[in-house]
């Protein structure tokens, strides 16, 4: 009898484990979707400007990381792949001092540090 209840108990704990897994990888997911496609932005508007300042050898992976330490975006990687779904001759960053905004969303953050062709 003990061992039936200890083995009811375990598959149990493993079903409410296996289920917290899947909700939690299925969150994941869906946060890292919408931050490729969607108006994600650091702060609500008025936000914070935060000048920044991008040199003729940066890349934009690494443009991307210093953004995300700099507190303007929240996800680098969401940020970059958005980029990469872009149209090529739109990504191509220009050397500059930029002042963003932390309510800017990813769209208008590209379109301010990439040529436009």
């Amino acid at each position: 009898m003990l061992k039936r209840s200890l083995y009811i108990v375990v598959n149990i704990l493993v079903v409410i484990v296996a289920l917290y897994g899947t909700f939690y990888i299925c969150h994941r997911a869906y946060n890292f979707c919408y931050g490729i496609s969607g108006p994600v932005v650091k702060e609500e508007a008025p936000g914070q400007d935060i000048v920044f300042e991008i040199k003729g050898m940066d890349t934009m992976p690494g443009v991307a990381k210093r953004l995300e330490e700099e507190g303007i975006i929240t996800d680098r990687y969401a940020f970059y792949i958005r980029t990469k779904l872009m149209d090529a001759n739109k990504t191509i960053l220009k050397a500059g001092v930029y002042t963003l905004n932390t309510s800017m969303d990813y769209g208008t953050i590209i379109s301010q540090i990439t040529f436009k062709e």
